[in-house]
């Protein structure tokens, strides 16, 4: 069966609200109130996409890059490499918006090859054809005709039965190659299609369709289904089939599998709460290189949950998810070193606030602008706040008119300018 049509997920819209004057603001923020109004135009005019993931809304590169991949994809007319973009980014939640339009767009090339061979003769040899050029991507549609074949077949041969035999024997025909049920070639292709249904609907959150597409996967013993289906359930609010599903793809040492079982373990969900036993769980995913391991274990170690808190291991799990780009690490290392190194815990910050983060961009703004005395950095708190602001966070408002307030002229000139390179990614 062919893939549904894949709704695409609905970009998260970009939100100035906030950002008009009242009435009894001075002429300064109503001259302020223009500017962030035209830039948010600029940004709807420039950024066709929102980010689907953790690079934020504003100040990341990353959407950029890839609607590029997309857009080269989508320029070269063949469909395996839509199939192989597919296999190899459907566990990427990223890529979330991207994976479903490369999907529907693989769907289309599919439909508008079957509508060209269902105009073709059924025979042994456009099946043949068909099977070199599209197995891999359309193998649905490679079944189909090579159903219409046999079903042609067996009327030829059918009609040859009935049809008087003549009276000399005629001389033998040339044997064609035997049309016989789907090989194990088409069935491979089809059962690498119904997993990569399961794990793109999964990946897109598309979860009606993933828990019926990845059901039947996790009962063949498949450790990433049975992961996908242990979140399903637990989603759904029913722990007990979420534990046996995750115990099942754990066994097999499927890192996300370890650490959703360790999750259950830690929230008593489905079993008996065993904090300790979830941790071991979680930290082994997160030696075997899960990123999103590495940050609960970062954050078990961190609050003392099921050990004794320990900072220097913590520090170790949390840099070792940052260092792969993984957003909430940074504010959890950031708020790790706000006691003990505030010039870690700034630096933290300062990559979180680059990566879009409206969060940490609100809370560098604040450490800029709450600096004690002379080493209050006005010029640097408004930029940040203003980024905060146009990246939807309106408790920035207030930041951004107090320090507009407090530059110069030349000052806020340079502020705004900063700001323009940050929501294009180009920072000092």
């Amino acid at each position: 069966m062919r893939l549904v049509p894949i709704t695409l997920l609905a970009a998260a819209a970009l939100s100035l609200s906030g950002c008009a004057s009242t009435r009894g603001d001075n002429q300064l923020w109503a001259r302020s109130s223009a500017f962030f109004t035209q830039t948010g135009e600029m940004i709807a005019a420039q950024t066709r996409r929102v980010a689907q993931f953790a690079g934020g809304l504003v100040g990341s590169k990353d959407d950029a890059l890839l609607q590029e991949e997309i857009d080269e994809l989508f320029a070269q007319p063949y469909i395996d490499p839509l199939t192989r973009y597919l296999d190899e980014h459907s566990a990427d939640e990223r890529r979330a918006r991207e994976l479903a339009l490369v999907a529907q767009e693989r769907e289309i090339r599919c439909a508008a090859i079957a509508q060209i061979y269902a105009g073709r003769e059924a025979s042994q040899a456009n099946l043949q054809r068909m099977r070199r050029a599209y197995m891999m991507s359309c193998p649905e549609d490679v079944q189909d005709f090579a159903a219409r074949v046999k079903q042609s077949a067996t009327a030829q041969l059918a009609a040859s039965s009935k049809a008087p035999q003549p009276s000399s024997e005629p001389e033998p025909e040339a044997e064609s190659e035997p049309v016989t049920d789907l090989d194990a070639a088409l069935e491979d292709a089809l059962a690498r299609r119904q997993n990569s249904n399961c794990y793109l609907l999964f990946t897109i959150k598309n979860y009606t369709q993933a828990h019926e597409a990845c059901r039947p996967i996790a009962q063949s013993g498949d450790a990433r289904a049975q992961h996908h289906m242990a979140s399903l359930e637990r989603t759904r609010g029913k722990f007990a089939p979420a534990f046996s599903w995750a115990e099942r793809s754990a066994s097999q040492q499927h890192p996300p599998g370890l650490l959703i079982l360790g999750q259950l373990y830690q929230a008593g969900q489905g079993t008996q709460r065993d904090r300790t036993k979830g941790l071991e769980l979680i930290q082994r995913a997160a030696d075997l290189g899960l990123t999103e391991a590495s940050y609960h274990t970062g954050l078990a170690y961190q609050n003392g949950v099921g050990v004794t808190p320990a900072p220097e291991l913590a520090d170790r799990y949390l840099q070792q998810a940052a260092n792969n780009g993984h957003l909430p690490s940074y504010l959890a290392l950031s708020s790790l070193h706000e006691q003990r190194n505030p010039e870690a815990a700034r630096y933290w910050l300062s990559e979180a606030a680059r990566k879009g983060s409206p969060e940490a961009q609100l809370a560098l703004a604040d450490s800029y602008a709450t600096t004690a005395n002379a080493a209050a950095d006005h010029e640097e708190a408004y930029v940040w706040y203003s980024l905060a602001l146009l990246n939807g966070n309106a408790q920035a408002k207030a930041g951004v008119k107090h320090q507009e307030k407090l530059l110069s002229a030349d000052q806020l000139a340079s502020a705004r300018s900063r700001i323009q390179d940050g929501i294009n990614g180009r920072w000092n």
